[in-house]
């Protein structure tokens, strides 16, 4: 079975603040994943994460395993997260990870993820606003 992957920027802008986990966002663009339709915050244990965006993105490149969530203040192993097993077939784009006790597996047509993740980085060099998280601390065991 597919699942769909879709992107979109959530600007927080003029007093509008988001804040997760204590720490208040604003001036900024957060990366908002749906899948099957779905903002991820939904799924059990997610609602304090965030899209690091400069990981997925380089997710696009090849198989291995990389850090596209993380904790709200940007230190990963804080929210538990240890990355991503991203596996590229001729069509798919197969996603595995733990977290919070449960196995995620997701499997993304090609196409589909390549093109969100294009399309939202060209929307990210437009837009004047700085993409939290800024950057993040890798766990200390996390290896590709």
């Amino acid at each position: 079975m597919m699942n769909s992957f879709t992107l979109y920027p959530e600007e927080y802008r003029n007093g509008n603040t988001l804040t997760k986990d204590g720490i208040s966002f604003s001036e900024s663009v957060v990366v908002k994943l749906l899948i099957d339709g779905e903002d991820v915050e939904e799924i059990g244990g997610f609602s304090d994460a965030l899209v690091y965006f400069d990981e997925l993105r380089s997710s696009i490149d090849s198989s291995g395993k990389y850090l596209i969530f993380t904790c709200a203040n940007g230190i990963a192993e804080d929210g538990g997260w240890e990355g991503v097993s991203v596996e590229f077939g001729d069509e798919t784009v197969n996603w595995k990870f733990e977290f919070g006790g449960r196995f995620f597996d997701y499997t993304f047509d090609r196409k589909e993820y390549v093109s969100e993740i294009d399309s939202l980085a060209t929307y990210l060099v437009n837009c004047d606003l700085q993409l939290a998280p800024k950057s993040v601390i890798f766990p200390e065991v996390f290896s590709r």
